[in-house]
C-alpha cells in the first residue's frame, strides 16, 4: 500500500505533463480532461502551484488535528519526535494516538474538512480554473488525506491536476497512516520529506508551461519560488512567516512577486479592472503593503 500511493504522488506530475504534451502533439482526435485543448499549442499553458495550509486553508491542519489530542499526552517523547525524525513522523504518532483513543480516520476527516478557506480563495480558485490554458496543482507539506478530505468538502478537488504532498492511506481500522513523500538531502531550505523546489522543478522541466505561479506563505516554500523564472509569478501572503523573511531573500527570487492578504486581495491583484485572463508583471515587481 505503501509503495503504490507513494509511487503515485512521486510521478502524477512528470505523467500529467507528458500526456499533454502528447495529447497536443497529436493535433486531432478525441480528447478528453480539462488538460487537453487542442487548440492551445503546448508552450501556451500556465501552471498554478499551490501550498495549502495556510495559503488555501486558514489553519495548519497538522496544528488542527494535533489538538484532538489531550493536552498531557504531548510529552517530551512526543514533542522530541519534530526534531529527531521530522515532522511527518511526529505526525504518524499523533495520528496512532488518536486511533488508540478511538478517534478514527472518519472523525479526523471532519475536523479537516471544517477548517475555513482563507476568505476569498475558493472563488480565486474557481476563477482560475475557468482559464482555458491554466492547470492548478497543489505542491504541500501536509498529507495527501487532510487534503483530499478538504478540498472534496468544498467542491474544489476537480479543479486541481494534481496534489504532491506526503502520501496517506486508511488502514482497514480506520487508522491514518502517513509517510514521507521523499527522504532528500541536497537541499536544506526544505524538510528532508519534501523539496518542494524540485517538484516545481520538475513540472516546469516538462517544457509544458510558458509561465507560471506559486502561491505560498511559509520558509519552505522559499525553494519553490527561488526556482521561479524571470516570466513567472510568486504569489506571498502578508504577515506571515516567508514575508516577514522576503527581504532577506529578494535577490535569490527571479521572478516577479505580489504580496496578498487573501483570496480576494489576490483575485484583484491576478484580475485587475475585472480581466478575463491573468495579468503578468512584465518585471520583478514587489508590491508593498
Amino acid at each position: 500500500m505503501l509503495s503504490l500511493c507513494r509511487s503515485r504522488c512521486l510521478h502524477i506530475a512528470r505523467r500529467h505533463c507528458r500526456h499533454l504534451c502528447k495529447c497536443n502533439q497529436r493535433g486531432g482526435g478525441a480528447m478528453s480532461g480539462r488538460s487537453c485543448r487542442e487548440d492551445l499549442p503546448t508552450n501556451s499553458r500556465v501552471l498554478a502551484a499551490f501550498d495549502f495550509d495556510m495559503t488555501i486553508i486558514n489553519q495548519d491542519s497538522d496544528s488542527v488535528v494535533s489538538q484532538l489530542l489531550p493536552r498531557e499526552q504531548f510529552n517530551a517523547d512526543l514533542l522530541g519526535l519534530v526534531q529527531r525524525c521530522g515532522w511527518v513522523v511526529f505526525i504518524r504518532e499523533v495520528l496512532l494516538l488518536l486511533h488508540e483513543r478511538g478517534i478514527k480516520s472518519l472523525d479526523i476527516g471532519n475536523v479537516v474538512r471544517r477548517i475555513p478557506a482563507v476568505p476569498g480563495m475558493l472563488r480565486l480558485l474557481r476563477k482560475l480554473a475557468r482559464q482555458p490554458s491554466l492547470d492548478m496543482f497543489i505542491i504541500s507539506d501536509a498529507n495527501c488525506f487532510f487534503i483530499e478530505e478538504w478540498l472534496l468538502a468544498h467542491g474544489v478537488r476537480h479543479l486541481f491536476s494534481g496534489i504532491i504532498s506526503n502520501p496517506a492511506t486508511v488502514e482497514a481500522q480506520g487508522e491514518v497512516m502517513v509517510w514521507p513523500y521523499e527522504e532528500q538531502t541536497h537541499c536544506q531550505h526544505c524538510p528532508r520529506n519534501l523539496c518542494k523546489g524540485s517538484a516545481l522543478h520538475e513540472l516546469l522541466s516538462s517544457e509544458c508551461y510558458e509561465r507560471a505561479i506559486y502561491v505560498g506563505d511559509s520558509c519552505n516554500d522559499l525553494c519553490a519560488i527561488m526556482r521561479l523564472r524571470p516570466m513567472d509569478l510568486a504569489c506571498i501572503r502578508l504577515g506571515l512567516e516567508l514575508h516577514s523573511k522576503l527581504k532577506t531573500h529578494m535577490n535569490a527570487i527571479k521572478s516577479s512577486v505580489l504580496l496578498f492578504r487573501d483570496g480576494h486581495d489576490l483575485c484583484e491583484l491576478l484580475f485587475p479592472a475585472n480581466s478575463r485572463t491573468i495579468q503578468f508583471q512584465p518585471q520583478n515587481h514587489y508590491i508593498h503593503s
